[in-house]
């Protein structure tokens, strides 16, 4: 979270800078306050300038840093939690918290697997949120390896963006360490570009708005789906039928249309395809668009881990 405090300079700045052990810098001719490198290891990092201080810190790693000693966010943590840490914070700090705004978050969870991350990761298509309900396509990370991360469009004007990761490969590559082995699930909605009064962000009914979306969004995330069918049916019978479920009949037309004018198919490949999206209310019956054991049990274990996070 990154949290914002219009400050005195003259009379403030200076004893959070010593109570904190910030480092004094000019830039200007004017004088700056920052964390030293240890911040890394606190876990707050903390900057005042120009009448403004800023703390970065992450509620889940600072709880588990005050209360176990140790920078870590792999386990479930809850409301409660997250509320005993900002609480904290602020005090650690010396500032009134009610005067603090909030100007990015994340909302997250973590969910244990059965088998490995990139599994789920690899076959999760979108995910459909707001209002409008409108449906983002969720795309390969190039700055990780292949079906780690997935994330919806990041450009800088978009204020939501949605994240799903393998949590223990993230960790063993920032640590430089191999994984442990163990099989965590990251779902993450990050907000940014706010500007939220923190009393208001953390009422009741601000909480429970933001949580409920959290929720509703990733319960709607597109896995890709198999298709199983009736015996005697060919492969490339079960592929066209797929295309019809996925894209519908006169979008997978359309599609092999323009595949056999710029001759990717042959005549007979064409005529073949067309004839089985006309005979197809014959035929559907014979088909079944059914989710993967890894679908399963991520919208099982969603609700489960979701509804512990609420205490």
């Amino acid at each position: 979270m990154i949290f914002n405090v219009i400050v005195d300079m003259d009379t403030e700045a200076m004893t959070i800078a010593d109570r904190n052990k910030l480092e004094t810098w000019t830039n200007g001719g004017k004088t700056e306050y920052k964390s030293p490198m240890i911040a890394n290891v606190d876990g707050i990092n903390i900057t005042i300038k120009e009448k403004k201080l800023q703390i970065k810190c992450s509620l889940h790693k600072l709880y588990f840093k005050l209360m176990y000693g140790i920078l870590d966010n792999s386990q479930l943590f809850t409301l409660s939690q997250a509320d005993k840490a900002l609480n904290m914070l602020f005090d650690s700090i010396g500032i009134d918290k009610a005067r603090a705004k909030i100007t990015y978050f994340e909302i997250g969870l973590n969910i244990p697997t059965e088998h490995e991350p990139l599994e789920y990761i690899e076959l999760v298509k979108s995910i459909t949120t707001g209002k409008m309900q409108t449906e983002k396509e969720m795309f390969q990370d190039a700055n990780y390896r292949k079906f780690r991360q997935k994330t919806t469009e990041k450009h800088k004007t978009i204020k939501k963006v949605f994240k799903i990761y393998d949590k223990e490969f993230e960790a063993a590559e920032k640590k430089r360490t191999q994984p442990t082995g163990n099989h965590i699930l990251r779902i993450e909605t990050m907000y940014r570009r706010q500007n939220i009064a923190l009393p208001d962000f953390f009422s009741k009914a601000n909480i429970q708005r933001l949580t409920s979306a959290f929720y509703k969004d990733w319960i709607s995330i597109e896995f890709e789906r198999y298709i199983e069918a009736d015996n005697g049916v060919r492969k490339s019978e079960k592929e066209n039928a797929k295309n019809i479920l996925t894209l519908g009949r006169e979008a997978y037309l359309s599609k092999v249309k323009a595949e056999f004018d710029s001759g990717l198919l042959t005549e007979r490949q064409y005529r073949t395809v067309r004839e089985f999206i006309r005979d197809w209310d014959s035929n559907k019956h014979k088909y079944r668009m059914l989710p993967t054991k890894q679908e399963t049990e991520y919208r099982h274990k969603l609700k489960h881990w979701f509804s512990l996070s609420q205490v």
